[in-house]
Parts: C-alpha cells; structure tokens; sequence
C-alpha cells in the first residue's frame, strides 16, 4: 500500500513539474531541501545537455548566417564583373578581336580554369572562326549531340553547379575530366546563338545558391555583340 501510494506521489510531482517548469525559478528556495548529488562520472546532467544542445543550435545558426553573408558577398563581386566585362565587350572592333575577348577576360574577370563557347548555325556550312584557343566550337542548331542540353536551352536559364560528364565533355573535350563546377548559360533566347560555359576545377566555385539574373545578362548582351558575325544573318 506504501509502495502504490509513493509511486502515486512520484507521478504527481512528475506531472505537475511537467506542468511548471519554471516553479524552482519562481521557487528559488525550494532548492534549498533538496537533495542534490554529482553525476555519475562518464554522464552529464540534464543541465548541461541542455547547454550542449543550445550551443549546438547557436553555431548552426552562425554557419547559416556566414553562409548567407558569404553569398551575397559573392552576387554583389559578380554583378561587378558582369558590368565590367559588358563594357570591355562592346569596345571590341571585329568578330577575332570579340571571341578572343570573351574567352579571355571571362577566364580573367571569374578567375575560372576553364571558358567554353560552342555557337549555333542554322545555314548549310558554318561561319569561318578565327584561329584561337581551345573549346571553341561550332554545332548546327539541330545537332542531336546538343540534345543533352535540352533542358537548359528549353528553360533558357543559366545553370550553376556540376554538369554530366556527357555535357562537359562536349564542351570541353580533352579537358573535361579536370571540370568540376560550372556555370553554363545559353547566349540569347530562340533562337538560341550558342552556350557559354565558364568552368573550375574546384567543385565548390560554381554552385546553385550562386545568383543567375547577372549571368542571364551577360548572355543576352554577348547574344547581341555575335549576332552581327553570325553566320545565318549574312546567308549563304
């Protein structure tokens, strides 16, 4: 009978702390008769998992809010770059002197290891491209190869992160395995004038919380300065 009327005891202080957290703040000297002991050693108490968890919840806070900090510290470089480089573009006086600028001052201005430009044709032959660097390149517009853009070209955004090695390797061939990160953007809207993809061989320089409304710019902008070289627009 003791036994059930010590444990009925037992589940009412339980339920009614429960109830009260805050009785041994507002109840300060209640502690006073309490029987208090050390924990065990190896444990902690209850106090301090508590204190454990909330410093824990703080630094994630803290990493959330640096990493907040850190990107728009980022969009705000790259919005820099992308006027910058939009100005540098437009001084150029002919279509050499235009493609050796983009490949250059993109790899420069985004400090990428890696710039690739591949232009769409729609005539019979395409137009004759300066001799220049690598990953330039040529595609008719209807190319099955460029199927596997499909998706980028269809929302006509720019993309940051990571690509498939089949995407990568079409556009940087013999370089692709040293890509990590990406952005890619299509230059213009349909009929789309090419991709452009600047590229790391680090494979957190490029990724998807990186912002895309100046990349979507600089697109449309190198969209217009080609439009004048490209080959459909002088015909056959």
């Amino acid at each position: 009978m003791g036994d059930a009327t010590e444990l009925l005891t037992v589940q009412q202080v339980l339920s009614y702390l429960q109830e009260n957290p805050d009785f041994f703040m507002e109840q300060p000297e209640a502690l006073e008769s309490l029987q208090l002991s050390t924990s065990p050693q190896g444990t902690i108490s209850l106090a301090q998992r508590q204190t454990e968890r909330l410093q824990a919840k703080n630094e994630q806070m803290f990493e959330q809010l640096h990493a907040l900090i850190d990107n728009a510290r980022q969009n705000d470089e790259l919005q820099s770059r992308v006027h910058q480089l939009c100005l540098q573009l437009m001084d150029a006086e002919s279509f050499d002197a235009l493609l050796s600028m983009i490949m250059s001052e993109l790899k420069q201005e985004f400090s990428a290891d890696e710039v690739a430009l591949c232009l769409f044709y729609t005539g019979d032959t395409p137009a004759t491209l300066p001799e220049l660097a690598d990953n330039i390149a040529q595609l008719h517009a209807d190319d099955d190869s460029l199927k596997i853009f499909d998706g980028l070209l269809a929302k006509q955004q720019p993309v940051c992160g990571r690509l498939t090695k089949a995407q990568k390797s079409l556009l940087f061939v013999e370089h692709a395995d040293q890509v990590h990160s990406v952005a890619c953007l299509p230059l213009g809207h349909a009929p789309c004038a090419g991709l452009l993809a600047i590229a790391s061989h680090d494979a957190n320089r490029f990724h998807a919380d990186m912002a895309t409304d100046y990349l979507s710019f600089l697109g449309e902008v190198i969209m217009r300065l080609l439009r004048p070289y490209s080959h459909h627009q002088h015909g056959e």
